[in-house]
């Protein structure tokens, strides 16, 4: 895969996460501390974040860098397409009633105490 691929990859995720979370591109620049065609150039792959801008949108949305670079889950084991989806690019609140749902699983299943 070439690198514009790469970067339009990026910006998807980027988008996908920023539009999950009910966020404007204005919105998101000022949290980054660039400018609104910034974020366009970046969701539509022809520009990339600063290192420091990256990690500052992993904390914001909860997301893994491996993940916004190369699309990779941050777990070891296979889940499924949706809910690896919901876990990274999920809004806060749907990623809180995944893990709800996880815990009663746990205790119900005995893996809880």
């Amino acid at each position: 895969m070439d690198e514009k691929e790469n970067y339009k990859d990026i910006g998807r995720r980027i988008s996908a996460i920023r539009k999950k979370n009910g966020m404007t591109q204005e919105a998101l620049a000022n949290m980054l501390s660039v400018t609104t065609k910034h974020i366009s150039h970046v969701e539509n792959g022809t520009s990339m974040l600063s290192l420091k801008a990256f990690i500052l949108f992993c904390t914001e949305f909860s997301c893994s860098l491996d993940y916004l670079i190369f699309g990779r889950n941050f777990s070891n084991f296979a889940l499924p397409d949706g809910i690896n989806e919901l876990i990274n690019v999920g809004s806060e609140k749907d990623r809180e009633r995944l893990f709800r749902y996880l815990e009663i699983f746990a205790e119900i299943s005995g893996q809880k105490k």
